[in-house]
């Protein structure tokens, strides 16, 4: 019988790519751990963008 007429041929055709998408998804999912920063560094702390414009402009 010709393979591309076989139905179990098809199966995998479709099959494959639908896993690998479903694998990658659950993969991305997943809670990754925190990040490491360095010593004195707090998470989150970021300036807002005034003030860093504002610490940006030149001394009058």
């Amino acid at each position: 019988m010709d393979i591309f007429h076989s139905t179990w041929f098809w199966i995998i055709i479709i099959a494959a790519p639908a896993g690998t998408i479903i694998t990658t998804l659950a993969r991305l999912s997943q809670k990754q751990p925190p990040i490491k920063l360095p010593p004195g560094v707090a998470p989150g702390t970021y300036a807002s963008r005034e003030a860093a414009e504002k610490d940006d402009a030149p001394p009058q």
